[in-house]
């Protein structure tokens, strides 16, 4: 548990608070939609509202992240937006295609939606036309993703941020900032087994304390990649769950725990991880917890 010499950014998403020293804010939670097939705007509304409950119930911030594949999604996926996602909550666009990227910010623009958009993600892949989109039609915040090809460590993940590792003309942090995106969220990079996947959970304290910005990542990546897992059916949805309480345990700030249908167990686990988090450095460090905090709302 941890306490950041670093003076820690608090970013306002819309309605939702994030960063800070850890305690003080409640881990915000990333929950996923339309990875696969067609988008099921049915059951992506029952999930919504699902998720939305228990992060009432909870404590835990929430926000829905729209995996978009195929041009043809985008305009129905985007008015699911408008009309599923009131004001002010965010909401976090991830797109790999960069064709697609510029299509969605012009959907999104023309939807008067950019202003709670986060755009997931900037990383050293990002195209010059990528850029120029982002610097017309600008989202609020952005997941700057610390990927580095050349050094897969903590400090690998510093350089790329400092300096795109010298394969773009800036740094990641100056490039966010040049384009004019307001908020920045570090994805500290969970790769797969054996390729130092677990510097992901140790960047997470060496990039709050160099930077003061919010942190995260999408740990159950490893999960999902660490295939002797898929051979023990009752455990992995078990270990699933449980791997994101090490983004909260190493200081982190919010995590992108995968496929929205989990949040009932997610949910929980992290609430339980903040109330652990919290009662400590409260007493150590005495870092009170917020207002909307789980260990204000659940314990007795």
């Amino acid at each position: 548990m941890f306490s950041f010499t670093k003076s820690q950014q608090v970013l306002n998403l819309g309605s939702i608070k994030v960063g800070g020293q850890p305690g003080k804010h409640p881990t915000v939670l990333f929950g996923g939609l339309f990875f696969k097939g067609n988008p099921d705007y049915t059951l992506a509304k029952k999930q919504i509202r699902t998720m939305m409950s228990i992060s009432e119930k909870t404590g835990i911030p929430a926000i829905a992240d729209l995996f978009f594949r195929k041009h043809e999604f985008i305009e129905d996926m985007v008015s699911f937006i408008s009309n599923q996602i009131p004001d002010p909550f965010p909401f976090s666009v991830d797109i790999q295609d960069p064709s697609i990227k510029i299509t969605v910010l012009q959907h999104l623009h023309d939807q008067g939606l950019l202003n709670r958009t986060i755009y997931n993600s900037i990383h050293i892949g990002i195209t010059p036309e990528e850029i120029n989109a982002l610097s017309t039609l600008t989202p609020a915040s952005a997941i700057i993703v610390a990927f580095n090809p050349k050094d897969r460590s903590p400090d690998g993940k510093i350089e790329v941020l400092e300096t795109s590792a010298h394969l773009l003309d800036q740094g990641l942090l100056a490039l966010a900032e040049s384009i004019g995106i307001r908020n920045h969220l570090i994805d500290t990079a969970a790769l797969a087994p054996g390729e130092n996947s677990g510097a992901a959970i140790a960047a997470l304290p060496v990039i709050k304390e160099e930077y003061g910005l919010p942190c995260g990542c999408a740990i159950h990546n490893v999960v999902e990649k660490s295939g002797w897992l898929h051979d023990l059916s009752s455990a992995l949805p078990v270990v699933d769950v449980a791997s994101n309480i090490n983004v909260s345990l190493f200081g982190g700030d919010f995590i992108l725990f995968g496929p929205m249908k989990h949040a009932p167990q997610v949910f929980p686990t992290i609430a339980w991880q903040d109330m652990l988090i919290s009662e400590y450095v409260e007493s150590y460090f005495g870092v009170s917890p917020s207002e909307r905090h789980p260990r204000r709302l659940l314990m007795p």
